[in-house]
Order: C-alpha cells, then sequence, then structure tokens
C-alpha cells in the first residue's frame, strides 16, 4: 500500500475495517455476501452515470469501493480466507470496471466508442497481464495506473464532468501499465527460467 493505491490506503481501509468489525459477529452476513453487494452498488453506479446524475454516481462508486474491501477484511477478521472468495472478489471487480466504461461510452456512442473501446480494452489488459503473472508465481502490482488511481480518475472525472477527458486517461494510462506488467513480468519469467525454476510448459 503505497502511492500506487492512495485510496486504499487513506479512504477505504479507515472505513471499511469499522464496517467489518461492526458485522464480524453476525455470522448471517458472509464475505461473499459483502463482495456481490460491492458489485450491485457498482452497477448502480453505472446505472447512474447512463442517467447523467455524476455526483451520485460517484457516490456510489466510492461505497462500492469501500464494501469490496469490507469482505476481505470481514474474511480476515474471521479467518474465512479463501481462493473461492478471492477468485469472486476479482472476478466481479472486472465486472464493475466494464459496466463503469460501457456506461460511460453511452452518454455519445457516436464520439466516444473508440475511445471508449481502447479504455475497456486497456483496463481489462492491465488486469488480466497482473492475473497471469500471478499465476506463474509473479507478483505484478506495479505500474502507473493502478486500480486505485483509474478509480480516483473517474471521481474526479464524474464530479468535473470530464467524460471524455477521462476515456483518454483510461486508454492511454491504461496501456502504459499494461505493458509495464508485461515487461516486468517477462524480466522476472527470463530470471526465474536463468535461475531453473520454470518449468516447460
Amino acid at each position: 500500500m503505497e502511492f500506487r493505491y492512495p485510496l486504499t490506503k487513506y479512504v477505504y481501509r479507515r472505513l471499511s475495517l469499522p464496517i467489518a468489525n461492526t458485522i464480524y459477529e453476525n455470522r448471517a452476513i458472509t464475505p461473499d455476501m459483502i463482495t456481490v453487494f460491492a458489485t450491485l452498488l457498482g452497477f448502480l453506479s453505472a446505472y447512474l452515470i447512463f442517467l447523467q446524475s455524476f455526483i451520485a454516481a460517484a457516490f456510489f462508486l466510492l461505497l462500492s469501493q469501500i464494501f469490496d474491501c469490507v469482505d476481505g477484511d470481514l474474511a480476515r477478521l474471521r479467518n474465512e480466507l479463501t481462493r473461492k472468495g478471492a477468485y469472486l472478489d476479482r472476478i466481479l471487480d472486472r465486472f464493475v470496471d466494464g459496466v463503469i466504461i460501457i456506461a460511460l461510452i453511452s452518454l455519445n456512442p457516436g464520439k466516444y466508442w473508440l475511445v471508449g473501446s481502447l479504455a475497456l480494452f486497456a483496463t481489462l489488459l492491465v488486469s488480466a497481464s497482473r492475473i497471469l503473472a500471478e499465476s506463474l508465481g509473479i507478483e505484478c502490482s506495479i505500474g502507473i495506473a493502478t486500480r486505485d488511481l483509474r478509480t480516483l480518475a473517474t471521481f474526479v472525472a464524474l464530479i468535473l464532468n470530464q467524460i471524455l477527458a477521462l476515456l483518454y486517461f483510461l486508454s492511454f494510462f491504461g496501456f502504459i501499465t499494461a505493458f509495464q506488467r508485461i515487461a516486468y513480468s517477462l524480466r522476472m519469467l527470463s530470471r526465474k527460467e536463468a535461475e531453473g525454476e520454470v518449468k516447460e510448459r
């Protein structure tokens, strides 16, 4: 948690931990339920973008991100961390990322379709490059435009009604981040191969 994750460090965790502590004793609420709830809040934010209610959309996107941390905090407090929960959390995050960008494109499809499509592709490539690296045993959270910084840009753009600028930002810095992660992963894989740690496919 360094500068790449300012929202997680200074905003989300300061709110998510108290919420997790509050519902800790309520065993009827599971971490997976919180994951789904966070996703629904993200979908609501996208719908509000479609309605051009940008301030409300930014608010519910913030709530979505906070509860996206609550699930992990709750699982850690209860010692219930599972691979299934981690998988569900990460795959649903991609749904939220995608539906937010689709909602942005819907505001002016004729003008935004190309840069919006590039932004969507770049955003998914950022996540895919990290997930594939981690599947090969490489920690790969590097890059200039982490999810925190992309979300921060989304908040600012929604409040200032700078949709086109946001799509350009997500596209340009998304591809840069993806290529940073790809280059880093290839370098780490080459090092592992040189050390005899990587087996043939």
